[in-house]
């Protein structure tokens, strides 16, 4: 499944450099930032909410960072 993501990005991103599509490079480029800044502000946000939480209902639970790792390896 990641393969596929990759090369359907490499081809999204080969569009921008054929002199027909300007429009469309200018497009991708505030799509693709656009994604990104988004994601970034997600992760912000449940980095400080985790960090602001309450500390006795922390005690004994993991932090979002170990649930992400958990869930990226599968544990």
């Amino acid at each position: 499944m990641g393969w596929v993501v990759f090369l359907a990005t490499l081809l999204t991103l080969s569009f921008a450099a054929m002199p027909a599509f300007d429009r469309y490079s200018v497009l991708a480029d505030r799509v693709l930032v656009s994604v990104r800044l988004s994601l970034v502000l997600a992760l912000s946000l449940l980095v400080v909410r985790e960090r602001f939480s309450d500390v006795e209902r922390r005690q004994g639970t993991e932090s979002i960072l170990q649930r992400c790792r958990r869930w990226f390896y599968d544990e």
